[in-house]
C-alpha cells in the first residue's frame, strides 16, 4: 500500500476548531519570555507548566516555541508516552534525536553528536558511526553493574551533546506529559534541570497536575526544583467566562450569542479543549443543549457522526502503543482496501479527532481524552482483539513501526499482554526487558520482568519459550533492581528466588545467586548478613579445585568482612581470593581483590604494604581495562591517603579518579564518592569553600545512597565547624538517611563528630556526650586517629565544659564526669599513629583534660599549639591556639596571650570558622588584647570598649563571647540590640543566652542581670 502524499491532502481539507490567537495567557507568555531571554544570556532556564488535562498546556508551549524559533533557537520536542505501566524508555529523548538529525547536515550532525554516538544508538540507530560494533557491557567483580555505568554515562552524553547543539544556536527542549515519563526520562529531566550551567539552553517541561496522585513519582522532583532559582513553575488555571467568550468570537470568526456562550461557558467549566470541542458543535450546526456536560460524551459525540469505517479506523488507532499511530502499521491492521483506508483517514481527520504529524507517515488523535474516550467506549472483545492483531502485525514486520521502531519491543509486550495472550507475552516481557536494560532504563526493565514474572506460572512450556528458568528470571529482574537502585527490591528478588530453588539445583548457580544477594545485603548497609550468607555460599562449593566461583565469592567475601571491620580476616580472604583467581585465569577478580586487600592491611597498619597492593590492584584494573574495578582502587586509594594523614596525595589520587569518572560519565555515581574523598582533605588542609562548591555541584546531580551519604557527612562537618548548626543537622539527617544500617566507624565516627560539634554548639552538653559515646561504642582496636581523634578530643572538650560549669557554682565535680575523662584519656592511648600522621589529637585530648581536672593549662595548650603547627590544618590549629590564649590571659601574660589569640583569629577567619573568630574577638575585648590589623582596633592598640562582667563571674565557666553578651543583657538590651551591638546573628544571641542561664543555674534573664549587679556591676554600655 503506498501512502505518500495523503496525509498533506488530508490535512489542507481540514476545516478549524482552534482559536488562530492565544487567548488570556498574556502574563504566562511574559514569564516564559523572561526565561527565553536568560537562555539567550547564556544563563540556562528550566519552566514547568502544569494543568488539568486540556486547559491549554500544549498550546502554550507551541505559542512559546514559536516566538522562539522566530528568536533563533533551535527548538526540540519529545512526547512522553502512555503504554500502561511500561513507557518506551527515553522518548522524548528519542524525539529530540529524531529532530536534529533531520536538521543537521551530516558534517554538522557528526560534530554536534561526537563520541555520544555509539552510547546514543540504541535509541536511535541512524546516531551509530559507520561501521560501529554494538554496545558491550564490561565484565567486572566490583562492586557495581554495567547498568548503573551505561545510565550514567548517557547523561553526560546527552548533557555534552545540548552544549555542542547550543554552542551554534540557543536550545529549547519541550518535553511534554512529564507525568507519563518513563524512570529514565524523569532521571534525564533532573540531570539537565541541575547539570545545565551557563549554557544557552532553555528546558520547557508539562505536566497533568490532575494525574499526580499522593505517590507519584514526579512530585518529589517538583518539590526538589521549587527551591532553585533558576526554576520557574507555572501552573494554567481554567478560563474565566470572559477567556471564553474571545476564545469562540476568534474560533467562530465571530461573537457568540450570549445565550451559546454560557452555555459552552457552563459546559466546559473553562477547560479550553472542551471550549473547543463546543464550538465546533456549534460551527457544524450541533445542539449544544443537549450535550453531556462529561467529557466522554462531549468527545464521543464527535466520534458518533462520522461514518462506520471512519470510526473503525479511530478504535483501531486507539488501541496502537503512544499517541501516533505510524501509517503503514494502521493499514496493516486495519485491512481494508486502499479506498475505504484513505476514506476513513481523511474524514478523520477533517472532522479534527487525528491529525497529521509533520513527515506525513503517522497519525495522532489530536487530543489524548480522545483517544482515552475511544479505547475505554469498546468491547472487552474488541479490545483483545486489536490488541492480537497489532502483536501479530509487528512481530511479522517490526518495520511497520517505522521510526518508533526501537520500541517494537515493549510495544509488543504491551499488546500480546492486553490481548490474552500470555504465551507470547511472556518472552516478549523478557526481549523488552533487555531491550530497556541496554537503553539505560533498568527500572522499566524491572517493571517487565516482575511482570514476566507474574505471569510465569500460567505459561506451561515458559521454560522453552523463553530459555530461562525461574531463577534465572530472578537474577535478571534483581540485577535490573540493583541497576536501578532498587536494593530493597534485590534483595527481596533474590531471597525469594533462593527460597524456592529446587534441593537438586546446580551447586554452582545456586552459590553465585547467594553472591548476587550478598552483595545486596553489603550495598544496602548490613555487611554481617552479607558475610554469613558469602560463607553458606562458599561451604556449598567443592574443595577440590579453584573455580571462577570460588574467586568472585572469597572477592565479595573478603570486601564484606572489610566493611564489617574484620579486618585481619578480610586480608585473608583477600589474600584466598587472589589465588583462586589467579588459578581460575579470572585477572578481574583478582584485581579486585587485590584492592580489597590493600584497604584492609592498610587499616591494620601496614601502611606501606597496603599502598602497594592498592597501586598494584588500580594498575592491573587501568591495564585489562577494568573500568568499575579501576574507580574502585582511586576511591580506596585516596581513602587510604588520607588516613595516613597524606592530605595533598588523597587530594591527587582522587582529582585522578574524577577525571577516569567523568570521562566514563559515571559522575553522579563513584564520581560523588570521589569528591567526598577529595573535600575531606580540602576540609583539613582549610581549602573549605573549593571543597563547600565541589560538594554543592556534586549533590546538584541528585546522587543516591552511599554516594550521597559521603557527600552529606563531609559538609555536615563542614557546615558544623562554621557555626551553621541547623545547616548541618539537616546535612547529617540526609546522610543518615542515606547511608542505612551501615556500621562501618569509617562512617559512623565522623557522623557522631558532626553530631557532637552541632550539640555543643548549641550548648546541649548531653547530647554531646551521648554522640560520642555512640561513636565510640565496641571495640577501639581499629581506631583510626583520623577518625576517632577528633570524637576522643570533642568527647574531653564535652567533660571540661561539663567540668567547669561545676567548678563554676563552686559545687563538686560529678564523679561520673571524672570518670568519661579517664576512660577517654585511655581511649586516646589506642590511637594508631601511622605513618606521616599527625600526633595532634592526643595532645588535644591531653590539654582538654587538664582543663577538665582544673589544673595549670598553659603547658599543655603549649604543646597542642607545637603538635599542631607544621600539619597545615589550620582548624585545630586555631582551637589549641584561641585555648593558649586564654591561659596566657589568665596567667596575666598580656603579650603572649595577645600574640596567640591575633593568630587564632587569623585563622579562624580565613576558614570562616565563626565560633573561633567569636570568640577570638571576645576573649580580645575582655582582656583588653589587640586584633589590629585583623578587625581594625581602636586608637590605642586596644579594643574597642563594650559593656563587660565583672571578673567574679569567672568561676561560671563563661566564654569570652557569653561575657559580652550577658554584660548587654544585663545593661537591658534585647537579642537583636545584642547581635547588632555584636555583629552576630539574632539566633547565635538566643543559643547564647541559653548557654548563660544554664551556667549561671538562673532560670531567666532578669535572675541572670541580678547576679551580674550582685557580683560587682557592669560596664557603661554605649549609646
Amino acid at each position: 500500500m503506498q501512502s505518500g502524499g495523503i496525509c498533506g491532502n488530508v490535512l489542507a481539507m481540514s476545516d478549524r476548531v482552534v482559536s488562530p490567537v492565544l487567548i488570556g495567557r498574556g502574563e504566562e507568555m511574559a514569564s516564559l519570555a523572561v526565561s527565553l531571554r536568560q537562555a539567550l544570556a547564556r544563563h540556562s532556564a528550566f519552566a514547568l507548566v502544569g494543568g488539568e488535562a486540556g486547559v491549554g498546556k500544549t498550546r502554550l508551549a507551541k505559542e512559546i516555541s514559536r516566538q522562539a524559533a522566530e528568536t533563533g533557537f533551535l527548538v526540540l520536542t519529545g512526547q512522553c508516552l502512555e503504554l500502561g505501566a511500561d513507557g518506551q524508555p527515553l522518548a522524548p529523548l528519542v524525539d529530540a534525536l529524531r529532530t536534529v538529525t533531520r536538521t543537521l547536515q551530516p558534517e554538522a550532525l557528526a560534530q554536534v553528536v561526537g563520541p555520544a554516538g555509539p552510547a546514543l544508538a540504541p535509541l536511535l540507530p541512524e546516531l551509530a558511526p559507520a561501521g560501529a560494533a554494538g554496545p558491550t557491557e564490561e565484565g567486572s567483580a566490583g562492586e557495581l553493574v554495567g547498568a548503573d555505568v551505561r545510565k550514567a554515562r548517557l547523561l553526560e552524553m546527552v548533557l555534552g551533546v545540548l552544549h555542542r547543539l547550543s554552542a551554534a544556536r540557543p536550545v529549547l527542549f519541550v518535553i511534554e506529559d512529564l507525568h507519563w515519563a518513563d524512570q529514565p526520562t524523569l532521571e534525564l529531566t533532573a540531570f539537565l534541570v541541575r547539570s545545565l550551567r551557563d549554557a544557552p539552553v532553555m528546558v520547557l517541561a508539562t505536566y497533568r497536575s490532575d494525574e499526580l496522585h499522593r505517590r507519584h513519582q514526579l512530585r518529589p522532583l517538583l518539590t526538589g526544583w521549587e527551591r532553585m532559582r533558576s526554576f520557574q513553575h507555572i501552573e494554567l488555571r481554567r478560563f474565566e467566562r470572559d477567556e471564553v467568550t474571545a476564545q469562540l468570537a476568534a474560533i467562530l470568526d465571530a461573537p457568540p450569542a450570549p445565550d451559546v456562550a454560557d452555555v459552552i461557558f457552563g459546559r466546559s467549566e473553562g477547560n479550553a479543549y472542551l471550549v473547543e470541542e463546543l464550538a465546533g458543535a456549534v460551527r457544524r450546526g450541533g445542539d449544544i443543549i443537549g450535550l453531556s456536560p462529561l467529557l466522554k460524551d462531549v468527545l464521543l459525540s464527535r466520534v458518533d457522526a462520522l461514518g462506520s469505517v471512519a470510526q473503525g479506523l479511530l478504535r483501531i488507532a486507539s488501541v496502537c502503543c503512544g499517541r501516533a499511530v505510524p501509517d503503514r502499521l494502521l493499514a496493516e491492521v486495519a485491512a481494508l482496501a486502499d479506498d475505504e483506508f484513505f476514506g476513513g483517514v481523511r474524514e478523520a481527520v477533517d472532522k479534527h479527532l487525528l491529525v497529521v504529524d509533520p513527515e506525513g507517515r503517522s497519525y495522532a488523535f489530536r487530543h489524548v481524552l480522545t483517544r482515552d474516550a475511544v479505547y475505554d467506549d469498546m468491547l472487552p472483545g474488541e479490545r483483545v482483539r486489536l490488541h492480537a492483531a497489532y502483536g501479530a502485525a509487528l512481530a511479522r514486520a517490526p518495520g511497520l513501526a517505522g521510526p518508533a521502531v526501537a520500541a517494537v519491543p515493549s510495544a509488543l509486550a504491551y499488546h500480546w499482554y492486553e490481548a490474552l495472550d500470555l504465551p507470547q507475552a511472556l518472552p516478549a516481557m523478557i526481549d523488552a526487558a533487555r531491550h530497556a536494560m541496554t537503553a539505560y532504563a533498568p527500572a522499566e526493565a524491572l517493571r517487565q520482568f516482575e511482570h514476566a514474572q507474574e505471569i510465569w506460572p500460567r505459561v506451561a512450556d515458559a521454560r522453552e519459550r523463553t530459555g530461562l528458568d525461574e531463577a534465572e528470571l530472578s537474577l535478571l529482574a534483581a540485577e535490573a533492581a540493583y541497576g536501578s537502585g532498587a536494593l530493597d527490591r534485590s534483595r527481596s528478588l533474590l531471597a525469594d528466588a533462593l527460597a524456592t530453588l529446587p534441593s537438586d539445583f546446580d551447586p554452582v548457580r545456586r552459590v553465585l545467586l547467594l553472591e548476587r544477594y550478598a552483595r545486596a545485603l553489603r550495598d544496602s548497609g548490613w555487611p554481617a548478613e552479607s558475610v554469613t550468607t558469602l560463607r553458606e555460599a562458599l561451604a556449598l562449593l567443592p574443595d577440590e579445585g579453584l573455580t571462577r566461583a570460588h574467586a568472585v565469592v572469597l572477592a565479595t567475601l573478603a570486601s564484606s568482612l572489610t566493611r564489617s571491620s574484620d579486618l585481619e580476616e578480610g586480608a585473608q580472604v583477600a589474600r584466598r581470593a587472589m589465588a583462586a583467581a589467579a588459578a581460575a585465569g579470572a585477572r578481574d577478580v583478582e584485581a579486585d581483590a587485590t584492592i580489597t586487600l590493600g584497604l584492609a592491611i592498610s587499616y591494620l597498619g601496614a601502611a606501606e604494604d597496603g599502598l602497594g597492593a592498592l597501586r598494584s590492584g588500580l594498575a592491573s584494573a587501568l591495564e585489562l581495562g577494568f573500568l568499575a574495578i579501576a574507580l574502585r582502587g582511586y576511591v580506596n586509594l585516596s581513602d587510604v591517603l588520607e588516613l595516613l594523614g597524606r592530605h595533598h596525595e588523597a587530594v591527587s589520587a582522587a582529582t585522578k579518579g574524577l577525571e577516569l569518572a567523568e570521562h566514563a560519565g559515571v559522575s553522579r555515581t563513584l564520581g560523588s564518592y570521589l569528591v567526598g574523598n577529595k573535600a575531606e582533605p580540602l576540609l583539613r588542609l582549610g581549602e573549605w569553600a573549593e571543597a563547600g562548591e565541589m560538594i554543592a555541584r556534586a549533590l546538584s546531580a541528585q546522587p543516591e545512597g552511599v554516594f550521597a551519604a559521603v557527600l552529606h557527612q563531609v559538609r555536615a562537618q563542614l557546615c558544623a565547624l562554621r557555626g551553621q548548626y541547623d545547616e548541618a543537622a539537616t546535612e547529617l539527617a540526609a546522610a543518615r538517611q542515606a547511608i542505612g544500617a551501615v556500621n562501618d566507624p569509617r562512617f559512623t565516627q565522623p557522623m557522631c563528630y558532626a553530631e557532637a560539634v552541632i550539640a555543643l554548639g548549641r550548648g546541649d552538653l548531653v547530647a554531646a556526650r551521648d554522640a560520642v559515646a555512640t561513636g565510640l561504642a565496641g571495640e577501639p582496636l581499629f581506631w583510626s586517629e583520623r577518625d576517632a581523634g577528633p570524637l576522643l578530643w570533642t568527647g574531653m572538650r564535652v567533660a571540661a565544659d561539663a567540668a567547669t560549669r561545676y567548678r563554676d557554682r563552686r559545687a563538686p565535680v560529678p564523679a561520673n564526669i571524672t570518670r568519661d575523662c579517664e576512660e577517654l584519656a585511655a581511649a586516646a592511648e589506642h590511637l594508631e599513629t601511622r605513618a606521616q600522621a599527625e600526633p595532634g589529637y592526643r595532645t588535644l585530648v591531653e590539654a582538654e583534660h587538664a582543663r577538665a581536672s582544673g589544673a595549670a593549662e598553659t603547658q599543655a595548650w603549649s604543646a597542642a599549639v607545637a603538635a599542631w603547627q607544621g600539619t597545615g590544618q589550620p582548624y585545630p590549629l586555631a582551637y589549641a591556639l584561641l585555648r593558649l590564649a586564654q591561659a596566657h590571659a589568665l596567667d596575666g601574660h598580656r603579650q603572649e596571650a595577645e600574640q596567640a589569640v591575633r593568630h587564632a583569629h587569623a585563622l579562624a577567619d580565613r576558614l570562616g570558622a565563626a565560633p573561633i573568630a567569636e570568640e577570638a574577638v571576645a576573649l580580645a575585648r575582655r582582656a583588653r588584647l589587640s586584633l589590629e590589623p585583623i578587625t581594625g582596633a581602636a586608637p590605642g592598640g586596644s579594643a574597642p570598649a563594650e559593656p563587660s562582667a565583672p571578673d567574679e563571674l569567672a568561676p561560671f565557666g563563661l566564654t569570652e563571647r557569653e561575657r559580652e553578651v550577658l554584660a548587654l543583657l544585663a545593661a537591658g538590651r534585647s537579642n537583636p540590640e545584642i547581635g547588632q551591638a555584636l555583629f552576630i546573628s539574632t539566633k547565635t544571641v538566643s543559643v547564647h543566652v541559653s548557654n548563660i542561664l544554664a551556667k549561671l543555674g538562673v532560670s531567666g534573664r532578669v535572675e541572670a542581670a541580678a547576679v551580674v549587679h550582685r557580683l560587682g556591676g557592669y560596664g557603661s554600655a554605649p549609646p
